[in-house]
């Protein structure tokens, strides 16, 4: 790997003014698989409703 300005000594993550604020990689994999986890129960409610039928004859 070439030396030069912007390139880290060693491993781990460099602090300074170029470095964002925010979650860092463990809290957006939570999110992830927390709005993974909503996308499939959403995914799976018109399957459940078409099982179900449509029910108009029934309430008349």
């Amino acid at each position: 790997m070439p030396d030069g300005p912007g390139v880290p000594d060693g491993p781990g993550v460099p602090d300074g003014p170029g470095v964002p604020d925010g979650p860092g990689v463990p809290e957006l994999v939570a999110e992830t698989a927390r709005l993974q986890a909503r996308h499939d129960w959403f995914q799976g409610r018109p399957a459940r409703l078409d099982e179900r039928g449509s029910g108009r004859g029934s309430q008349g």
